[in-house]
């Protein structure tokens, strides 16, 4: 509830500092499926609202009622096959990023079965990268094969040493789990998130980049059907054989917390810090 809520609040902030007017409706977790359906139903007749997004998850006995949403108005990718989007913004997003870093790469997809993290596998698949679904019952070590690991998991330090290591060019971590003690968790554990070449924060990460999907698309629908979808340039890092190398010459083995991170071939500095939320606001105008 409370990730959710912070994501709402952000989309309330992108949209009104584009100039819509933004209808942030909270509604009860006792709110009839009578009253859900009533409200997606004015949303849908009001030529006045440009785009409806609800906020996911909502209470399983309302999911359903989602599909009620007007396919023109669903920005956020909420209705599947009838959406005019491929996935959600957040999946968009993280399928971004990972473009950044992805050339000839294998892109292991942790929570591949979820609602983000299916999303991530159809868009990585479309642009014919070789991708590694990992869910609830696989061996997640299978992860530290890949080039490339996203988790999608929301569960919070899930991926540990074992799974992520130095050769890994990029890891996108899209979990947000609040903790008691006000601070939010990664699915990426500490220790293993000093590993990568490059990794997105938690908080801070994922969110701002599907805040701007969202605001790309919103555009698109109101102002200009043309607008590019904008992209991350091409990242440097090193390759596996050269990361095994440079491991070799110091004595390190995969998966020591100690080992500095590699610094990119041709001298460059690793890069990527602007990419990890989760999901999804009210009506906005």
């Amino acid at each position: 509830m409370e990730a959710s809520r912070v994501s709402a609040e952000q989309k309330v902030r992108a949209f009104t500092h584009l100039g819509f007017a933004v209808d942030h409706v909270v509604l009860p977790g006792t709110v009839s499926a009578a009253e859900f359906a009533t409200r997606i139903d004015a949303c849908n007749a009001d030529v006045a609202t440009r785009a409806v997004i609800v906020q996911f998850p909502p209470p399983a006995r309302l999911t359903s009622l989602v599909q009620r949403l007007d396919p023109a108005k669903d920005i956020d990718g909420l209705l599947g096959d009838r959406s005019l989007h491929r996935a959600c913004a957040t999946a968009d997003g993280i399928s971004r990023i990972v473009a950044a870093f992805d050339a000839h790469a294998t892109v292991a997809v942790v929570g591949s079965r979820g609602f983000v993290g299916s999303g991530v596998v159809r868009l990585l698949q479309d642009r014919g990268t070789t991708v590694v679904p990992l869910d609830q019952g696989d061996d997640l070590r299978r992860a530290a094969g890949a080039d490339i690991v996203v988790s999608t998991a929301g569960s919070a330090r899930l991926l540990t040493p074992d799974h992520i290591r130095p050769h890994h060019r990029a890891v996108v971590d899209s979990g947000f789990s609040p903790q008691a003690d006000g601070s939010v968790a990664g699915d990426i554990r500490p220790d293993a998130a000093r590993l990568p070449q490059n990794i997105t924060p938690v908080p801070g990460g994922v969110g701002p980049v599907e805040m701007a999907v969202l605001m790309e698309r919103i555009v698109r629908q109101v102002a200009d059907p043309d607008l590019q979808p904008w992209a991350f340039p091409r990242s440097p890092y090193v390759s596996r054989r050269a990361s095994a190398a440079r491991m070799r010459s110091t004595g390190r083995t995969p998966g020591m917390t100690s080992s500095p991170r590699a610094a990119p071939d041709q001298g460059s500095s690793p890069r990527h810090t602007q990419v990890a939320d989760q999901k999804r606001g009210g009506p906005a105008r």
